[in-house]
């Protein structure tokens, strides 16, 4: 195994802490925000929306495979590479689709914006992160060591 670029060691830390924010906002969102007395009416329309409640329990075990993907990161572990590869794609996927879906959701005016906002800033690191983790030179820091000639 060769030795780990910086770019693994970076996403792996990254992974951690989105891991854990993604896991603590989809439980809030599951458990917490049900129970608030919401005058808010984007609150009660993000909550109402079916998506939502599809992809919560998805989104939480996301959040728990990219946390221990990120772990495995910084172990140099391949599995947590390909994991990470993974990840991304479910994201890119789920944020695509979400946003498709809530905008044809008939919601209102600012609910839209959010949406567009929330989906174009979703798609960032999860882009990233399947750039990265399937360059060569990464896919070569997981893969068996090179024999020295």
């Amino acid at each position: 195994m060769q030795q780990r670029p910086i770019s693994v060691t970076i996403f792996g830390i990254l992974n951690i802490g989105f891991g854990f924010f993604d896991l603590f906002i989809t439980l809030f969102s599951m458990f917490v925000v049900p129970r608030m007395n919401m005058a808010a009416p984007l609150l009660i329309q993000m909550n109402d929306n079916p998506w939502t409640r599809i992809t919560m329990p998805l989104d939480g075990i996301a959040a728990v495979a990219l946390s221990a993907a990120g772990i495995g990161l910084l172990l140099s572990q391949n599995w947590a590479r390909i994991v990470s590869i993974i990840d991304g794609i479910y994201s890119i996927l789920s944020c695509v689709v979400g946003g498709i879906v809530t905008l044809n959701s008939g919601t209102s005016g600012i609910m839209i914006i959010v949406s567009l906002i929330a989906t174009v800033g979703s798609l960032v690191y999860p882009i990233l992160l399947i750039i990265f983790m399937t360059r060569p030179k990464v896919a070569a820091a997981f893969g068996p060591a090179q024999p020295v000639v």
